[in-house]
């Protein structure tokens, strides 16, 4: 029998076997349930530690001339794993990385461990990642100390249980920093360096922004972003029963974060262009306003980025000055650039904060710092820009209001306003 015919006929054995283990699952006591667990798991890193033996095979039995894998008709050996096992990329290259180490031995305890299966490829990667990243910077015992360690939490030698590959990575980089901290100031200086920020306008008008921040840095952006994407508001409804907040947690993350940019913006000490603080300006035809005004759908062009947008939208964002609109004859020419009667002063930005100290919709704990002064009654439909007509609404159902899915109302006891569902008919 050759090998290729002895494996496949250890996969069908293996096959069946699984099958009844899995029909008996849902039957037997706990402690059999304990028993299977402890087998699959078993079984899985065998499984993976063939794979990454596999990987050594493949990238080191070639000979002077070419490699197993351009024999084989690939480019390279994690071509191979890519397109043969159906690896992603990462995890091809991760692979050969370990066939590598099981032939060269770096960190000769990792490597005993992943022959004998004791531990998981995803736990050896983040093990194998991390010493390559530091081991030119610290001496060979200290690496040696380390492999034991890893190696050692991962099997869950000194533990309840094995340790999670991100646990494993987070105590790795504690244990190095820990032993040399001027690394971690290099280290710091270096992530200070290389920061960065992008953004561009896709061919669809949407704004793709990448970030790439210092440990200390991302983090707080990240704590922020967290805070407001938890999922805790709810809005009222007509008849009293409460909806739960639809967005996805991307899309919280996402008007939070165009929330803290409008509301830096708006600050006394923000950079300045022109002697005024940065201001979005729309340029809107006087016949779209018409348009608008008469309920029939019209369109804005944003200056940054000469993108259509409707003039509800702009509604939305004037209200709180984050948008400064020049009204336009069909010509182009500007008949109107102005908004000071627009704005709410900041004399009675603070008399809206003490009446509302967070966001007027039911269940949104936004605070009143980070919302917008919205007009009950629209400003472009001759509301006044006064305190009865004045209410702080966070980013996200100040748009919902807008777009007419939620509604203004008032309460005939408090005289406060706040946003309920709109609704459906």
């Amino acid at each position: 029998m050759s090998t290729a015919t002895a494996i496949q006929q250890l996969t069908a054995e293996a096959a069946q076997v699984f099958d009844a283990a899995f029909d008996d699952f849902t039957s037997c006591s706990t402690g059999d349930r304990f028993a299977t667990l402890n087998a699959m798991t078993e079984f899985a890193l065998q499984h993976q530690a063939h794979l990454a033996r596999f990987a050594q095979v493949l990238e080191h039995s070639g000979s002077a001339l070419s490699s197993v894998a351009k024999d084989l008709r690939y480019s390279s050996t994690a071509t191979l794993l890519q397109h043969e096992v159906g690896f992603a990329k990462g995890q091809a290259d991760a692979y050969v990385r370990l066939g590598k180490l099981l032939q060269h031995r770096e960190y000769p305890v990792l490597a005993a461990a992943i022959e004998a299966g004791t531990i998981s490829s995803q736990q050896a990667i983040i093990i194998t990642r991390e010493f390559d990243r530091q081991r030119n910077h610290y001496d060979a015992e200290f690496i040696a100390v380390a492999d034991r360690s890893a190696v050692s939490f991962a099997e869950g030698q000194n533990s309840s249980q094995p340790w999670s590959p991100e646990d494993l990575r987070d105590s790795i980089r504690g244990w190095f920093a820990q032993h040399d901290p001027e690394q971690v100031e290099l280290h710091t200086e270096q992530q200070h360096a290389r920061r960065l920020c992008k953004a561009w306008a896709q061919e669809d008008g949407m704004i793709s922004v990448i970030a790439v921040l210092s440990a200390t840095d991302g983090a707080a952006v990240m704590q922020f972003l967290d805070a407001n994407a938890s999922p805790r508001t709810r809005l009222s409804a007509p008849d009293g029963d409460p909806e739960i907040d639809m967005r996805t947690r991307e899309q919280k993350m996402a008007d939070a974060f165009v929330q803290a940019f409008t509301t830096a913006a708006k600050s006394k000490h923000t950079s300045t262009q022109g002697g005024a603080a940065p201001t979005l300006l729309v340029t809107v035809p006087m016949s779209e306003i018409n348009k608008h005004a008469n309920g029939t759908p019209a369109l804005a062009r944003v200056s940054r980025t000469q993108e259509f947008v409707p003039v509800a939208e702009v509604s939305r964002i004037i209200c709180d000055g984050a948008v400064q609109a020049a009204i336009t004859d069909d010509s182009g020419n500007v008949l109107k650039l102005g908004r000071s009667q627009r704005l709410f002063s900041p004399t009675q930005r603070k008399a809206l904060n003490v009446a509302y100290p967070t966001c007027a919709t039911d269940g949104c704990g936004i605070p009143a710092v980070w919302a917008e002064a919205h007009h009950i009654k629209h400003w472009s439909r001759g509301g006044r820009t006064d305190l009865d007509n004045g209410v702080n609404l966070c980013s996200f159902h100040h748009h919902q209001v807008h777009l007419e899915h939620l509604k203004m109302t008032q309460d005939p006891q408090t005289q406060k306003w706040k946003a309920i569902r709109a609704i459906r008919r």
